[in-house]
């Protein structure tokens, strides 16, 4: 799940920072094999059995070259463990606490756990954070409507004109987003450190556009026709979760150009057409029916 938030930081597009090491097991061990050559140089024998698996000197070397890769790997989870984009559970509570963030859990009357806000949305929402410091901004509404409701898969805010506010919600897997919701964020929205008394707020689930695509995967004589087809199939679904998102539109031809995979020469009978962008609607790719031809 990802807020669709053109202004905020992507961060599963972020690169691991250069602090975290790239860890290969025979550059440490050839690191050491060398060292020790050296060493016992210096010490005047010559080692010359290095090559050699049965080696008891190489076995142990091997151990230990393993055992420091380990402790590098701690060293670079470590390092991990206090990034909110890279953290995991925990340790991702303990970095966005700095911000004033905590994890959203909802328990019974018994106090079993009914809903725990999963690491993508707490993330979402620390970022949101930085972002949203005054009341009537879009990150400010964005904010607290994620904060309302945390299981939300996109939510849109829309400048109505003339004070009106509109604010559309959209939920994952093509569901659209329950009445419960839209109340609880319409509550929240309307908190006077939320909206100021110039806004009229209106919420409500967004709509979704379902569509699908059909057509014949022309592909050359030589390549495993199923494992073309699969791949195609894997590059559609792609764009489909990449697109389903409130205001989002399906050109044609971008469509056409994920089922074009490798050894693909063309497709044949995609009756698709563009998909506008509509402020309130979400497109959502609901079936993928794409059959094979070798070329004659």
């Amino acid at each position: 799940m990802a807020i669709y938030t053109p202004d905020i930081i992507d961060v599963s597009r972020l690169p691991e920072p250069d602090a975290i090491e790239k860890l290969d097991f025979e550059t440490i061990l050839a690191a050491r094999m060398s060292d020790l050559e050296k060493r016992a140089e210096q010490a005047g024998y010559e080692y010359d059995v290095g090559g050699l698996e049965t080696d008891p000197i190489k076995i142990d070397q091997e151990a230990h070259a393993f055992r420091e890769m380990l402790m590098r790997a701690r060293v670079n989870d470590g390092l991990r463990s206090t990034l909110p984009a890279f953290a995991k559970n925990a340790d991702l509570d303990h970095a966005v606490s700095k911000a004033g963030v905590e994890r959203i859990v909802t328990l019974d009357e018994h106090g079993k756990v009914i809903f725990r806000e999963d690491d993508g949305a707490l993330l979402r929402r620390y970022l949101a954070t930085f972002s949203a410091p005054s009341a009537g901004s879009e990150d400010g509404y964005l904010a607290a409507a994620l904060k309302a409701w945390p299981q939300a898969h996109d939510i849109r805010i829309v400048n109505g004109g003339a004070g009106k506010v509109l604010v559309y919600l959209l939920g994952a897997d093509g569901v659209a987003a329950p009445l419960d919701a839209v109340f609880a964020v319409a509550k929240a929205l309307d908190a006077k450190h939320i909206r100021p008394l110039t806004d009229d707020v209106t919420v409500s689930a967004a709509a979704i556009d379902r569509y699908a695509l059909t057509g014949k995967l022309i592909v050359p004589r030589g390549p495993d026709p199923a494992q073309v087809l699969a791949a195609a199939v894997k590059s559609v679904k792609a764009f489909g979760v990449a697109r389903y998102h409130i205001g989002a539109e399906i050109p044609r031809d971008a469509l056409l150009s994920a089922a074009y995979v490798p050894n693909v020469i063309r497709i044949e009978g995609a009756a698709f057409s563009d998909m506008p962008a509509r402020a309130n609607v979400a497109p959502f790719l609901t079936g993928i029916d794409l059959t094979f031809g070798v070329q004659s």
